[in-house]
Parts: C-alpha cells; structure tokens; sequence
C-alpha cells in the first residue's frame, strides 16, 4: 500500500527543512495512518503529524506531546512572520475545500484574530479534514501524491510557529559585504527565507508546478525530481528593507530551474506575465 511512511518523511523532510521520521499503523475504525514526528526528539516533548486515510477522505492532524507544554507555549509567542504565514497556510486549505479545526487552551480560535495571539497557549490543536477525494480507491501513485501535499502543508504550518535557531548560512551584515553579487544575494535570501519556512509555506499555498511554464518535475522525471523546484521572490530581495515580513501567498513563486534563471537575466527581474508571454510566443 502507498505511501511508504519512510519514503513520505524524507518527502516532507526536503521541504521543511526539518527531518522527520515515520511510522504507520491503524485507528480503531481499521482505517491506516501514517504519522511523522522530528527525528532525534522523543514525541513526548515535542509533537507528531498524523495523516488518516479514509474512503475519499485525509484527515491530517497535528498531535503536540504529552510533555510539550513548552513547545507549545513558545509556538503561541512566534512573531509576526510566523503567524502570519501560519495564517496563510490555513487560509489556503480552507480555499481548497477543507475543513480547518484550530483550537487554542481548549476553544476554536482564527489564527488571523489578535486574541489568539494575546494570552499563554498551555495547549493547541489542529486538525485539517479533506473529504470528497480520489484516495483510497486503488490509485497508489494518486494517493501518495494527495498524502504528501496535505501533510506537507500542515508541517510548513507548524514549522512557521516553531521556535528555531537561524539558519547556518546566516552571517552577520558586516561580513555581506565584499562578497560577490551572487554570494550577497545567497545570504539575504537565507535572512529571508528563515530556514526555509517562507520555502515551505510557499509550496503548500502554490505547489510544486513552475508558475511560467506549469512544469511539475516530479511527474517529467518521477521520484528522483521529488520536491524539486525553485521559489521566486517576486520583489527582489535588494528590494526588502528591514523588518520585511514575506507573504508567502503574494511574495513567492515556484518556478521551475530553467524560467527562474530566465527570470533573473535582466534586473528587476522579468515578471511571471512577461515568462509566460516569452513561452506562448515559442
């Protein structure tokens, strides 16, 4: 049966930039989950991403351990940039038809309103509900595809409220200087993209198909393309002042290897419109 618990944590690993590890078994109605939770931590302190496959139905639940409290606690004070790609996330699979379920010290709470954000969380859940899918009826490769899109998304969720420790690449602004453009912009980049969050969130709002030219690699060269796509900022990073907090869903773009590196051959960059004009004309 597919997906393989293995095969869908290192798929989600490469996104979120956050290993997981899997495991599967089934509920008491017999219906088959598969579960991730970050690899190295015991799931009692930290959480695990449950995805439970029913007839025509996903059901991918977030489940915070038994001992964390104080992930949880930290995940209520994530600052404006998590909360507002965490927003943005949910958002998104509301707009494909989901049922959303975001509860915070035990009542249903918008993760767009103030208040949720205003008080201690001592507890949190979510459960994202898709009903009415082609899962479950014979189609492995159509089901893998459906379980790792969800999942992902709920893991760029989480991973936008997570407190983490920034990235390896991030130096500080003094040192910026005097490297080549190509470096410089590497590393504003990083500062950005804040390990890989606004990258994440990003392909859970737009998907993995290259918005100019609608190429999606995974399914030109199967598995070895796994999660192989490039996301465009599409105001320059030069652009960005201080403080600049990325929109996932307006700032960013999957664009495949090729139009991404058409796009930045003139500067300011060519606009998604002005790639896809280029293809309808060839």
């Amino acid at each position: 049966m597919s997906p393989d618990p293995h095969t869908l944590a290192g798929r989600v690993s490469t996104e979120a930039g956050l290993d997981f590890e899997g495991s599967e078994g089934r509920d008491g109605e017999g219906r088959r989950w598969l579960e991730l939770h970050p690899a190295g931590h015991p799931k009692a302190s930290t959480f695990a991403i449950r995805a439970t496959v029913g007839w025509r139905r996903l059901d991918v639940q977030l489940l915070p351990g038994t001992f964390a409290g104080g992930l949880v606690e930290a995940m209520g004070s994530a600052d404006e940039t998590g909360r507002a790609t965490f927003s943005a996330v949910l958002e998104k699979c509301r707009a494909d038809g989901a049922e959303v379920d975001f509860t915070v010290n035990g009542g249903a709470v918008a993760a767009d309103a103030l208040a949720t954000w205003s008080s201690p969380w001592r507890s949190m859940g979510l459960v994202v509900r898709r009903g009415m899918l082609a899962i479950n009826e014979g189609d492995e490769e159509g089901d893998s595809r459906l379980i790792e899109r969800w999942t992902a998304r709920i893991a760029a969720a989480v991973l936008a409220l997570l407190p983490l420790e920034p990235h390896d690449e991030d130096i500080p602004e003094a040192d910026v200087e005097g490297l080549p453009e190509g470096a410089k912009t590497r590393i504003e980049v990083n500062r950005y993209e804040r390990d890989r969050r606004n990258r994440a969130a990003a392909l859970a709002i737009h998907g993995y198909a290259c918005k100019a030219c609608d190429l999606q690699l995974d399914i030109l060269y199967g598995d070895a393309a796994a999660g192989l796509i490039e996301v465009h900022h599409l105001t320059p990073v030069s652009e960005l002042g201080p403080g600049y907090i990325i929109n996932p869903r307006d700032d960013l773009a999957p664009l495949c290897p090729n139009c991404h590196s058409v796009a930045h051959r003139r500067a300011p960059p060519y606009s998604i419109e002005e790639l896809r004009a280029m293809l309808s004309r060839s």
